[in-house]
């Protein structure tokens, strides 16, 4: 359970020429996809940052557990060098649960700053909270939103500074309602042929995210991927969730160009009430699915509602409000959510708002 709830860490704001950090926590695809890397290296200099990208290749040979001591070693280093103020996860993967046992939390706690990631990247906000009490970020990696072709969307660019680099006279103000795209993609990019094709992904119109559940609620805000959420139970990484807005979101399935199988999507949700938490969050809001559409979109719809209603262990009904399809997660473009924020949801009047600000 966590220990940091009540001694939450505000990292400061990103300011222009700041430096951020691109980090490879858990996939190492920098040196399969240098394109990517570049492209992102240089749509964040654009916006006025400096980048600095803290990655070696692994040596050869290489042993299981020095493999992950040199992982942990770019992540310390990009804590404690003086001259970066924010990390951004270049893309997620399968292992940063391996990490977990080997961080100096002590060492993050005394060298806050802005971490920023999504998918697997779940595993290390929610451990950095519990065991150090930093505010973490559930947004846009490197290889993947500030890469796209030709573009960052704007979207994501426009929410992540205003979340993380607000202007000088709104520092210190509440984040305010999260916004909704008019556009949207999961379409799956090729990355292997990029040297011979630049080819935009096609962007369709947005309905919208909608209210399963209708109510109103407030609480802090925690959550991510839901699979990688579901890795912590039992363990000191696992957060309190009595009273929080849960939020989730779902990768993709065995193929990166495929959806979860909705029965696997059933099982996970049906893990989370195994684990009580369903019968302690106060409100779930839910990101946009990725590779669902037609009637298996409305099959998760209804997995969702279906597993979120019914009755507690204390006799009373689960009635907590219900928001899906949040840009949010595996879909493109993609909020930055402050972890931990002060959160309020009201399906009267439409609204996903965070009440208190992001950064210092």
């Amino acid at each position: 359970m966590s220990t940091h709830d009540n001694t939450e860490i505000i990292p400061a704001a990103l300011k222009p020429g700041d430096t951020i950090a691109l980090l490879s926590p858990s996939s190492r695809l920098n040196d399969i996809f240098p394109l990517r890397i570049s492209r992102a290296t240089t749509a964040l200099e654009v916006l006025g940052f400096k980048i600095k990208s803290i990655y070696t290749s692994l040596p050869t040979p290489c042993s299981h557990h020095q493999q992950i001591h040199h992982r942990v070693q770019e992540l310390h280093s990009a804590f404690t060098d003086p001259s970066i103020r924010a990390i951004i996860s270049t893309i997620g993967g399968l292992s940063s649960n391996e990490l977990l046992p080997f961080i100096d939390w002590d060492l993050i706690r005394t060298n806050p700053k802005i971490f920023v990631g999504y998918s697997d990247i779940t595993l290390l906000h929610l451990g950095i909270f519990a065991q150090a009490g930093l505010r973490t970020f559930y947004g846009p990696a490197a290889i993947t939103q500030f890469a796209e072709i030709p573009e960052p969307l704007g979207f994501t660019v426009e929410h992540f500074l205003h979340v993380l680099s607000p202007r000088t006279e709104d520092v210190g103000k509440p984040v305010g309602r999260m916004p909704r795209s008019e556009v949207w993609t999961d379409e799956f990019g090729d990355w292997g042929n990029e040297d011979k094709e630049l080819k935009a992904r096609k962007l369709e119109r947005n309905d919208g995210w909608k209210w399963l559940r209708k109510g109103e609620c407030e609480g802090r805000m925690t959550g991510g991927c839901l699979p990688s959420l579901l890795q912590l139970a039992g363990t000191r990484y696992w957060p309190s969730f009595q009273g929080k807005i849960l939020l989730l979101e779902n990768p993709e399935g065995e193929r990166p160009d495929g959806p979860l199988p909705l029965e696997q999507s059933r099982s996970l949700m049906a893990d989370l009430v195994n684990v009580g938490v369903l019968d302690e969050i106060s409100g779930l809001v839910v990101g946009r699915p990725t590779g669902y559409q037609g009637e298996e979109l409305k099959g998760y719809e209804k997995v969702v509602l279906g597993i979120c209603s019914g009755v507690k262990e204390d006799g009373t009904e689960r009635n907590f409000p219900i928001l899906f399809g949040v840009d949010v997660g595996h879909t493109d473009p993609m909020l930055t959510v402050p972890l931990n924020a002060m959160t309020r949801l009201s399906s009267e009047e439409d609204v996903w708002e965070v009440l208190e600000p992001s950064v210092s």
